[in-house]
């Protein structure tokens, strides 16, 4: 038994649409078109197209530009037999479009949340030699901006050595670069920047803000902080060759504020082993709040802008260490006096150190 359909239809021949008739013969069908027939066509060989208008259009396996155009209600004996329409995709038409979104949001969610949480898990996972290795590749001589002479470098070991007790796993620097900051990269680098040195005023302040990028490193902080900004493409993959680039981005790398929090706590539990006075840590960051607008908030305004910041507030840093002085305990200074002007001259007094001006690896 036949049944008989009216269609639009282009036969991949000419451009001209053509008012035909669909013989559908059990799994098969005919186009008929002045008491002409062609085929027959298997149902198994039509593909759904797209959606033009108010038709669902139709083309043919192995059949270039051939189509089918069906405007309006398709006959139920007719719709049985064809492809389902397609209209947002395979997966959305096959879910529903609400299902779809639904699962498209649970997807999206669990796809930040690897990213925001996966790096705690993986970065102890990462191989000492690859962390190594990166460091040696973005970091190297930093430019050639690297301070040396013979009695900094040795105050500089003493501080490092007096803070850590495994500080050959360490590469502490200081740069020619008039910021007032200090950094921990990939491989078990520290950078005190020459700014931070001329601001300080005491071996004691270096001492507590060299203890907090230390623990950085000992918490994996850094390969944390490198897998959440720049994805395993680059730990696992290496770099290009715009090392430079790559090093910019990696000064300007941010941790958590959990993050933070276990640097300040390592910190001062690196003071205290090293019997080196958190007061002068304290004093530092009172300083830094009076630039950063913490000291005079109230405190509502400290605890909001604490949370919404990358970094604790300076003066939230200032009364942890405060708070984590031993009244009556007998203190000894980081460096003597001497060592101390050393290790802030260092880069003044190296004349072969480049300029930090215009500091840029590009």
């Amino acid at each position: 038994m036949s049944a008989f359909f009216d269609v639009a239809h282009y036969d991949g021949q000419k451009a001209v649409k053509r008012k035909v008739e669909v013989q559908v013969v059990g799994s098969q069908f005919y186009v008929l078109e002045n008491e002409q027939r062609t085929g027959p066509f298997a149902f198994a060989d039509v593909a759904y197209v797209t959606k033009q208008g108010d038709a669902d259009v139709y083309g043919l396996a192995g059949h270039d530009g051939w189509r089918l155009m069906l405007s309006g209600p398709v006959p139920s004996e007719l719709a049985a037999l064809l492809p389902a329409p397609r209209r947002y995709g395979g997966w959305v038409d096959r879910l529903g479009l609400g299902k779809a979104v639904i699962a498209f949001a649970l997807t999206s969610a669990a796809a930040i949340a690897v990213v925001l949480f996966s790096p705690q898990w993986l970065a102890p996972l990462i191989p000492d030699s690859v962390d190594d290795q990166l460091g040696d590749v973005l970091v190297g001589d930093f430019g050639g901006r690297f301070c040396h002479t013979p009695a900094g470098d040795a105050a500089l070991q003493k501080l490092v050595a007096s803070l850590d007790d495994n500080p050959q796993d360490l590469r502490v620097e200081v740069a020619n670069i008039d910021m007032l900051n200090a950094v921990a990269l990939p491989g078990g680098n520290v950078i005190l920047f020459d700014g931070l040195l001329k601001q300080a005023r005491s071996p004691d302040e270096v001492a507590g803000v060299l203890a907090h990028e230390i623990g950085h490193v000992r918490e994996k902080h850094v390969m944390q902080a490198l897998l959440r900004q720049m994805g395993l493409a680059v730990v696992l993959g290496g770099v290009d060759g715009n090392s430079g680039a790559m090093v910019n981005n990696l000064l300007a790398m941010s941790y958590s504020r959990d993050a933070e929090a276990e640097a300040d706590a390592h910190s001062m539990q690196m003071l205290g082993n090293a019997n080196i006075s958190p007061v002068g840590t304290a004093s530092f960051f009172d300083r830094l709040s009076q630039l950063d607008g913490s000291e005079g908030a109230v405190k509502y305004n400290v605890e909001i802008t604490s949370y919404l910041s990358s970094h604790p507030l300076s003066a939230s840093r200032k009364d942890a260490f405060e708070k984590s002085i031993v009244k009556g305990k007998n203190y000894k200074p980081a460096l003597t006096p001497s060592e101390w002007t050393e290790l802030k001259t260092m880069c003044t007094q190296d004349r072969k150190v480049k300029s930090g001006f215009g500091f840029d690896f590009d």
